[in-house]
């Protein structure tokens, strides 16, 4: 006895079934996290290493070498890049996305273990380079905190007072995985200027001073006395706690006379950095901290949890501090997916309509509405099994599955009624109606299902955000095949009765279709005879969607509106910090006076940040990318003094890159030509409208002196050669000397540099001695030579040859794909021998995700024709039910062309799912004429008969689908983009395919029926050549 003949006779069997999903479902749902992508990791590692001082150049030449060398030979790197910098070298790994957890570790234990073996970095290298694992358990920023100063708190007492207090209460909510910041300061630290002209007076060196400070912070183990009664642990008090101890430290004692730190420096406690990051907002000082949640926490109760620990904190501030949370990540994701469930209230409702419009009937309509709550819900069980998340990706796929889940249903109630018409009793046809559907159901089930296996095979960004969708919509689909395989069937056989005379309404409806289906038959009989027109109308539309799909711009992903802009300031070449501070207004600007602007936040940390925070949705007219455009315009007629880049934060943490990364290698080391062909390059780019903000990071434009080190004078005097280097590291940097281990119960690092006033002063080294092996004291300048060159501002390299990496911003309109082309159009002819080219950033990984993307369409076809090939026990019918999948993508296409959307990743996934949901009706057809074939018909005949029977229940499951989309297609607000992208491929795509469906498949069906007789394939093999 088949499955839907148990639960007919069986009843309450068949409710528990349907009963325990829902169960499960509910219990599940609770447990789900709320995140708005599902994670995506990038499988990487950074090695950094720093020499205070040292040049770019000398970082890549004596560190960024040694790097690569031991970098070369790990299995799976995908790219391998690196960037020095004055003081610094970052070696960058990023390892093919296919490699697991295992693997992963073994290799990064293996990169450790390389750099480790280097035995020959510069003696000034103090510290190893260390090796960084990449993959962060915590996501971007979520919570920007600012603290607004009104009052007489000094700036460094009101940032040790947030390190200090308010750092540490958010550090243990749970669910937080860390604090950025506070931003706007610096840490304390205890100055120690040195006094040149003192030092030369007393014959002092640096060396004496740091050595000093040295000796007086060691620390040692003091151990126990053991008497006769008890033992008496030792615990040695330091006793240096203040900045008087340090300047009281003696250093030398000479005929008497106690030399202490206080005669040669000033002594004060001050900030850790020489050029602290200061924060504005709204042109008030301030400082700001960004709150983290953890990737496996729910970001909206992680932001609840801080926004009540800021009330807790609140009463407790300084007279005068102002704290608010202006920025809450949270708030977009929880509104976007808000949005989210209310398309999916929308979906069920029109679903819901076009099911009782089409039956006639609330209690026939009942039966396939009702398999809507038992598989939405049922679905969340899958989901927390598999480890899912409720993202807008799986929300979007439960979104579809109504349109979905109700047509197996469909298919049962129809047939089972359609046997009530011809005189059997409701139990009999079900049972009749059952057999007959069983098959179909199956097929049509296994194979939207099977459209997203290859998925499960695949790695990378792409498939991380097509699989959590794709097994969400195959789960809810399956569930939706089992309900409508016990459920429908058990309530088709109690629920449905013979009605006499139905609804006016209905009967109106019912004349209106019965007319539509002569039309259609009437209509469908000459197509039979225009198979070449049928033909031709078919490649004029596939040739049209390959001009659009050329035509049509392609992104990665669309930006959405997370009312959050970043602005990035390029300033001329070689300022410095001044430079900044004066012409900062001018950034500003930009955004002063404009409705739409919440809060803006002006860093100054290097170079000057913006974080221009939008008010809310509904408080403004224009989006982020509306106001972006009118900030570049703003920007290009006002500001003069800074290149400035605007970027919509994107609210799914991929850490995707928006700009365009152009990577010039050479394979020989004749950086000079691959300078001049990097600037012929950026010639042409600044000819090009579609990129702005372009640098070049070969531009020869850093003012730099070069430091010569006599080494022969250095051996001839005995002095030695780190002496020379300490003392030179003390004048042109900071030394840390030691740690104050204050009375506050705090720790300060004690900084030794040569007084600000003297700082950069070549003269000075005048003043600066060293110590011989023979007790004499020489001047710095005795074996030191000075020349002011300029050169590049940083090295790199890529994939372990030498590069200029050129960088743009993509102006509004322009796509990554529209650069792409531009670029490969005429980078070439300016390339030299031994030069090539890669693109890195957007570019890079828009190729990735279309070739991964065109892989997992073409083995979803594949998939789905040998599903259909073993389900039918024939290779002809597949080919007829797939012939219908190039038409349907033309719909999607010229829809999406029409309304002047891009190729994403939305627009893909709704492509993939369009293959499943357009087969459907050719698996009914098919499947009907076979049965009609086997009884006595013609080809024709039966092709016809399927499709006259089957018209209403594909009429009905396509106004399902399409006006279950329909929502997804007008939505708006946050995160309406990628809704209104695969609500139009399938709107689009569904119609057309639908269309073509009702007369490609029967005139196919006839067409090809000659290929299933086995005479003819005989005839075929056997025929002479």
């Amino acid at each position: 006895m088949k499955l839907p003949e148990i639960c007919i006779k069986h009843p309450v069997f068949a409710s528990v079934l349907s009963i325990t999903i829902v169960l499960l479902g509910l219990l599940s749902f609770q447990k789900l996290s709320i995140q708005y992508f599902p994670e995506h990791k990038t499988p990487s590692a950074t090695v950094t290493a720093a020499i205070n001082g040292a040049s770019a150049e000398f970082m890549s030449r004596n560190v960024a070498d040694k790097l690569i060398t031991a970098a070369t030979g790990l299995d799976s790197v995908k790219t391998m890049t690196t960037d020095c910098q004055e003081g610094t070298c970052n070696l960058k790994i990023i390892f093919e996305d296919d490699i697991n957890d295992v693997e992963y570790t073994s290799l990064m234990n293996n990169l450790r273990s390389s750099v480790e073996a280097i035995g020959d970095f510069p003696p000034s290298m103090t510290d190893k380079p260390t090796v960084t694992d990449d993959s962060s358990d915590t996501s971007m920023p979520s919570n920007i905190i600012t603290f607004v100063n009104t009052g007489k708190m000094s700036k460094q007492d009101m940032y040790d007072y947030i390190s200090q207090q308010v750092v540490p209460q958010f550090k243990h909510i749970q669910g937080v995985g860390g604090i950025w910041g506070p931003y706007g300061g610096s840490e304390k630290a205890v100055r120690v200027w040195l006094q040149p002209d003192r030092m030369m007076a007393l014959n002092m060196s640096a060396s004496d001073v740091v050595g000093t400070l040295s000796s007086y912070n060691a620390t040692f183990t003091a151990g126990t006395i053991k008497g006769q009664v008890r033992d008496f642990s030792i615990n040695p008090v330091n006793q240096v706690t203040s900045v008087d101890d340090v300047r009281d430290l003696v250093v030398r004692v000479d005929n008497g006379k106690i030399i202490r730190i206080g005669d040669i420096a000033e002594v004060k406690m001050g900030e850790e950095s020489l050029t602290p990051s200061i924060l504005r907002v709204d042109d008030n000082l301030a400082m700001s901290i960004q709150v983290l949640p953890l990737k496996s926490e729910n970001p909206v109760t992680v932001a609840n949890k801080v926004k009540k620990q800021i009330d807790v904190i609140q009463p407790q501030l300084p007279e005068g501090i102002e704290m608010k949370m202006v920025y809450n990540q949270a708030d977009f994701i929880k509104t976007a997916i808000d949005e989210g469930f209310m398309t999916l209230v929308e979906a069920i409702v029109l679903v819901s309509a076009v099911v009782v419009l089409f039956l006639g009937s609330v209690r026939v309509a009942s039966i396939p509405i009702i398999t809507i709550p038992v598989c939405v819900i049922g679905v969340f069980a899958v989901m927390h099994l598999l480890g899912f998340s409720i993202n807008v990706l799986t929300i979007l796929a439960i979104i579809l599955a109504i349109g979905l889940v109700v047509d197996d249903a469909i298919v049962v109630a129809e047939n089972c009624y359609r046997h009530i018409e011809e005189g059997e009793t409701p139990f009999n046809a079900a049972i009749k109606g059952c057999r007959e559907i069983v098959f179909p159901v199956i097929a049509m089930t296994l194979t939207l299902a099977v459209v997203y296996l290859p998925i499960g095979l695949m790695a990378g960004l792409t498939a991380d955000l097509f699989r959590q969708f794709a097994f969400t919509l195959a789960a809810a689909v399956i569930i939706s095949g089992f309900v409508a395989l016990t459920l429908s069937p058990m309530m088709s056989a109690y629920l449905m009765k013979p009605v006499s005379t139905p609804a006016k309404w209905y009967q109106k409806v019912d004349a209106k279709l019965n007319v539509l289906s002569d039309l259609y038959t009437k209509e469908l009989g000459k197509w039979f005879d225009r198979k070449a027109l049928m033909s031709g109308i078919a490649l004029v539309l596939i040739a049209l969607s390959a001009l659009a799909v050329w035509t049509m711009p392609q992104v990665l992903l669309p930006t959405e509106d997370t009312g959050f802009v970043e602005v990035t300031s390029t300033p001329p070449t070689g300022v410095g910090r001044q430079y900044h501070l004066d012409n900062n207004e001018q950034l500003n600007s930009v955004f002063k006076g404009d409705n739409s602007v919440e809060a803006n936040l002006s860093y100054i940390e290097g170079t000057p940040t913006n974080h221009v925070l939008l008010k809310s949705w509904g408080e403004r007219d224009q989006s982020a990318d509306e106001l972006v455009n009118e900030f570049i315009a703003k920007a290009q007629s006002s500001v003069s003094a800074y290149g400035m880049s605007f970027k919509v934060r994107s609210a799914d943490n991929l850490n995707i890159a928006t700009n365009m990364i152009l990577e010039l290698t050479t394979v020989n080391r004749d950086t000079t030509v691959l300078s001049e062909t990097a600037n012929e390059v950026v010639e042409a780019l600044e000819s090009y409208e579609g990129v702005t903000n372009i640098k070049n990071s070969m531009l020869r434009d850093q003012l730099r002196y070069d430091l010569s080190i006599d080494r022969n004078a250095i051996v001839l005097s005995g002095v030695d050669y780190s002496n020379v280097t300490n003392a030179l590291s003390t004048f042109l940097g900071s030394v840390k000397a030691a740690d104050l281990q204050a009375d506050d119960g705090y720790t300060y690092p004690i900084q030794v540099q040569v007084n600000l006033s003297d700082l950069g002063d070549f003269k000075v080294l005048d003043k600066l001695y060293v110590d011989s092996q023979s007790g004499q004291r020489l001047p710095l300048s005795q074996f030191v030579s000075i020349k002011q060159v300029t050169s590049e501002s940083n090295f790199k390299t890529f994939m372990g040859k030498d590069s200029a990496e050129i960088t743009a911003d993509l102006m509004p309109g322009y796509t990554a794909s529209d650069v792409k082309a531009y670029i490969d159009d005429t980078v070439p002819s300016l390339l030299k021998p031994a030069q090539s080219y890669e693109f890195n950033g957007v570019v890079k990984d828009l190729v990735d995700s279309t070739a991964g993307a065109q892989v997992l369409f073409v083995l979803a076809l594949i998939f789905i024709f040998l599903i259909l090939a073993a389900q039918f026990e024939s290779f002809v019918d597949p080919m007829i039910i797939l012939l219908t999948v190039p038409l349907c993508i033309v719909g999607a296409i010229l829809t999406l062309s029409v309304f002047g959307q891009s190729l994403n990743i939305y627009s893909k996934i709704g492509l993939l799912t369009l293959v499943g949901l357009v087969t459907k009706h050719g698996i009914l057809l098919v499947e009907f004429a076979n049965e009609k074939r086997k009884s006595g018909a013609s080809a024709k005949e039966a092709a016809i008969s399927s499709a006259r029977s089957r018209l209403r229940p594909i009429l009905m499951t396509s106004l399902t689908m399409i006006l279950g989309s329909l929502p997804l297609a007008l939505a708006d607000g946050p995160g309406s983009l990628g809704r209104i992208n695969i609500g139009l491929v399938l709107v689009g795509g569904l119609s057309v395919g639908t269309f073509f469906s009702l007369f490609l498949v029967p005139v196919a069906y006839v067409g090809m029926a000659n290929l299933k007789q086995m005479d003819l394939l005989t005839r075929l093999r056997t025929k002479p050549a």
